[in-house]
């Protein structure tokens, strides 16, 4: 007769409470993804869009093909996979829903990659989550950011174990060809988290490279690479000027850079601060030293933080290939260039201490103490810029382009300056394209070429023009008001003014209509 075991009381409690820990901590992150998607939601549906999302919806919308695409890319500096993903939608419907419905999945798809990682507090995973990084820069605003973001943060999430290595070396490629950017985040993932994990020392390191799987990871992210360069390859004709500052030095760019980077990521004016601070140094000093100071002392902050030193070793290396890649490519990088920075500091945080030595810079209790009080920073910023959202325009573009469809004006020829004014009128409204003086062309996106001069005025002549090939006097559209004498010369009378704009201190529209001119040019023909 078989003996009945025992089970000791204390193992029957201890997997009961562990049930219960566990439905707990499954209804507190899938109540946070509901809340999170419900209030995405809210603000993705006030988001009006702005120049930079409105360009890749019409990049892919008026190119007939795959080919016609890449060649368009050739003028952007991007990679392909983000206008790939919204190529097909683009070309069922004009409506600019597809692409942030498609940046809203990818969003909660981080959400939850952030809420379900148990390695994290759970309070420390929700502020990550809600921050203004992934929550608004990333989610809100439909670029490639928050692909690249999902894929580098899915393939970390993967590296740990050998049975999702490929997966995880496929992601890392998929990565790479969604930003420049995303390129030193992929190569901090493979090498400190493949690599040289779990102990970066040369052991390990010649252990790897006896293992016919690294050469094979290698081998597919160069292919990766390769492919990405083929995107990234530039015109012999194209030409950005607003990346190029003149008399600068590496070094001037060096420190621009990391001023700028913290503009948008803290609670404050940070200009303003940067000036009171500048009083108080001697005269000499350059005031975008301040917030390079700035910017330097709270990575330093970050770094020491982190849990390990293979987190740390994995922040400081990701972050000097950044710097090397955005001195290289946008020179000053503005907040937005900064967003997977802010994903690899997430990544970072994952990495536990791999041996009871390994710890923080700091006293555990202090560094956890400081990543909060720094994501506190993140989620004030984001819940202000959720409210300013949803009570007034992004820019004042969409207003625009409202008044146009109900002042009955989107038949009319449109003159635009600049260009870059364009795109987001064109995806609201279903216009075609525009006359731009900037490029003395037609067009609908802009396209960064030799030639271009974004501060050209329209002339009389180029109205006249305008009005002889399309049968009727054009509406002009300008980014800045233009003078009282200017407007008698050719002819224009204003008919609207853009409310101002929350995210842009210079995105006021002016409409004009030159009817007026076109009379007076009439009663002039005997």
């Amino acid at each position: 007769m078989q003996s009945q075991v025992d089970i000791p009381p204390q193992t029957v409690d201890r997997a009961t409470t562990n049930r219960r820990a566990l439905w707990r901590e499954n209804t507190a992150v899938y109540g946070l993804l509901a809340l999170y998607a419900a209030l995405l939601g809210a603000v993705t549906l006030k988001h009006d869009v702005y120049f930079d999302e409105a360009q890749a919806w019409l990049i892919v919308r008026r190119s007939s093909s795959l080919l016609e695409l890449f060649q368009h890319l050739r003028y952007e500096g991007h990679p392909a996979l983000w206008y790939l993903l919204i190529y097909m939608p683009s070309h069922l419907s004009a409506n600019l829903a597809w692409m942030l419905g498609i940046n809203y999945v990818l969003t909660l798809a981080m959400a939850w990659l952030i809420l379900s990682d148990r390695r994290l507090p759970l309070m420390t995973r929700t502020l990550l989550a809600f921050s203004v990084t992934v929550f608004i820069y990333m989610g809100v605003i439909a670029r490639s950011y928050m692909l690249a973001g999902v894929l580098l943060v899915a393939a970390a999430r993967c590296m740990p174990g050998r049975r999702r290595h490929w997966l995880a070396m496929t992601l890392l490629g998929l990565a790479i060809n969604t930003h420049f950017f995303a390129i030193p985040v992929a190569a901090g993932i493979f090498i400190w988290l493949y690599w040289l994990a779990p102990d970066p020392d040369w052991k390990t390191f010649a252990a790897k490279l006896r293992d016919g799987r690294c050469w094979v990871s290698v081998a597919i992210l160069t292919v990766a690479l390769a492919l990405c360069y083929l995107t990234l390859r530039p015109a012999h004709d194209v030409y950005t000027p607003g990346y190029i500052l003149s008399g600068a030095t590496p070094l001037t760019y060096l420190l621009l850079g990391l001023g700028n980077v913290s503009y948008r990521f803290v609670p404050f004016p940070l200009d303003e601060f940067a000036a009171s601070v500048q009083r108080l140094l001697p005269s000499w000093t350059p005031a975008f030293l301040v917030g390079a100071s700035f910017t330097t002392g709270l990575w330093l902050l970050a770094v020491a933080a982190l849990p390990s030193r293979l987190s740390r070793w994995f922040m400081i290396s990701v972050s000097l290939l950044w710097l090397a890649a955005a001195c290289a490519t946008v020179h000053a990088p503005e907040p937005q260039h900064a967003t997977l920075i802010f994903v690899a500091y997430l990544i970072a945080l994952t990495m536990n201490p791999s041996y009871s030595g390994d710890r923080p810079w700091i006293p555990a209790h202090y560094a956890q103490l400081l990543v909060m009080i720094l994501l506190s920073l993140q989620t004030s910023i984001a819940l202000r810029c959720a409210l300013e959202q949803w009570w007034h325009p992004f820019s004042g573009e969409e207003p625009t382009a409202e008044f146009l469809m109900r002042a009955g004006l989107t038949g009319r020829p449109l003159v635009i300056e600049p260009d870059y004014v364009g795109p987001v009128l064109f995806a609201y409204t279903g216009i075609d394209s525009a006359y731009y003086p900037t490029c003395h062309c037609r067009g609908s996106f802009v396209v960064w070429r030799e030639g271009r001069d974004e501060f050209r005025l329209v002339t009389l002549q180029e109205l006249q023009a305008v009005r002889r090939d399309f049968g009727a006097p054009p509406v002009v559209i300008s980014n800045w008001e233009i003078e009282e004498k200017s407007r008698q010369q050719l002819g224009l009378r204003l008919l609207y003014t853009s409310p101002h704009g929350w995210y842009w201190k210079d995105g006021n529209l002016y409409v004009y209509d030159s009817e007026a001119g076109a009379q007076r040019e009439s009663a002039k023909t005997p």
